[in-house]
């Protein structure tokens, strides 16, 4: 089993990035390499193309400072970082052993190991681990990683929470939470989200997992709280008011439920998903025109989703837009073959009384769907050729 809980880049921009930053560097989480960043514009240049999602010019910087300086472990911790986000773990392995050999470090370890079982090697992760120190925490994060590939999740949760115990941090919190959520322990995933939280209140991330697990969890009041606190809309502006309007409607309070939901249109960057979640509760809530809106924003960045069409097919249908309603539902129903999508094709034929449109449609469903009982019916109510 491969570590699925932490990508090398989750491990190491977690952080958060504080109110007093200068120099874009205060969210490194790595004292040794923050100061080297600091000391070398060039090297800090190669990992801002990092954060900025530019793998290959952080990899062609970092090689062409390895080249002058190869024995520079800082130089060498980058370059490696580097090349395991652009996809090349054997070239990461490799200068990440380096780094090492020049100097102890704990992260150095931590990514290495972390590399070697991205790759399945969980045996060279096992010998690296035997000759570091027990006194780091994150010597013992990446032995809880091991346990995890491994399969042993008991024994990671275990070293996990001793760690955090022995020297707490929001990284160990949030993998802790993480690792937890893998065990089907939704409450105690949860706890640890709202530890990472306390302890990183900055940082999005954490924010947005703590406001899932609430809602897997069905702690609504929770969750509206979590939501609607101070730097919510750093796990997403849209996000956090679709899940506000989720813990408000289940806790039976409509009204506030819908002033959420309606917001979600309003936030910057909506996401396509936030949209069509408060469209559908929206919907449940009855409100249409607000529903209506948040579905054809979410629409507008996913035109060719079906179940949005579906979704928009049916609000219009409970406003009395019937003809509009059915341009929707053909985009759905040839999007995707779906029986209950069909079915709801065809109720809106026959209400507009499109007969022939009707005959073709039903023939069709019926090869499709030859099971489905519901189409004896459907005949029966309107009048095919």
């Amino acid at each position: 089993m491969r570590v699925c809980l932490l990508s090398l880049l989750n491990l190491l921009l977690v952080s958060p990035v504080t109110a007093a930053e200068r120099d874009g560097l205060d969210d490194v989480a790595m004292p040794a390499l923050r100061d080297a960043l600091r000391a070398s514009p060039p090297l800090a240049q190669a990992w801002f193309r990092l954060k900025a999602g530019d793998a290959v010019g952080a990899r062609r910087e970092a090689r062409a400072l390895v080249r002058l300086t190869p024995r520079d472990p800082d130089v060498l911790h980058v370059a490696g970082i580097a090349a395991a986000a652009d996809g090349r773990p054997l070239e990461s392995e490799r200068l990440l052993r380096r780094s090492l050999r020049r100097r102890p470090d704990g992260w150095v370890t931590l990514h290495l190991v972390n590399v070697l079982l991205d790759l399945g090697r969980d045996r060279p992760a096992e010998r690296v681990l035997t000759t570091a120190p027990n006194d780091d925490p994150q010597i013992e994060r990446a032995r809880a990683y091991l346990l995890v590939a491994r399969n042993d999740l008991e024994a990671a949760r275990d070293l996990l929470a001793a760690a955090f115990r022995s020297s707490p941090s929001h990284e160990l919190s949030f993998q802790l939470a993480e690792l937890l959520d893998e065990l089907a322990d939704v409450a105690g995933a949860a706890e640890a989200a709202e530890r990472a939280v306390t302890l990183a209140p900055e940082n999005g991330r954490y924010r947005r997992r703590l406001l899932e697990l609430l809602g897997e969890l069905g702690a609504w009041e929770r969750l509206a709280e979590a939501a609607a606190a101070p730097g919510a809309d750093r796990a997403g502006a849209s996000f956090a008011r679709w899940q506000l309007g989720v813990a408000k409607a289940k806790l039976g309070q409509d009204g506030d439920a819908v002033t959420a939901l309606a917001g979600v249109l309003e936030a910057p960057g909506a996401e396509p998903a936030a949209l069509a979640g408060a469209a559908a509760w929206l919907l449940q809530l009855g409100a249409y025109a607000d529903a209506e809106d948040a579905a054809r924003g979410a629409l507008s960045r996913q035109p060719e989703d079906p179940a949005l069409h579906h979704l928009l097919a049916m609000l219009l249908s409970r406003q009395e837009r019937e003809s509009e309603a059915l341009a929707h539902y053909r985009r759905a129903a040839d999007g995707k073959d779906d029986a209950a999508w069909r079915f709801d094709l065809l109720v809106s034929l026959c209400g507009l009384q499109r007969t022939d449109e009707f005959g073709a449609a039903l023939d069709r469903a019926r090869r499709d769907f030859p099971d489905d009982p519901r189409w004896d019916g459907l005949q029966g109510r309107c009048v095919a050729p």
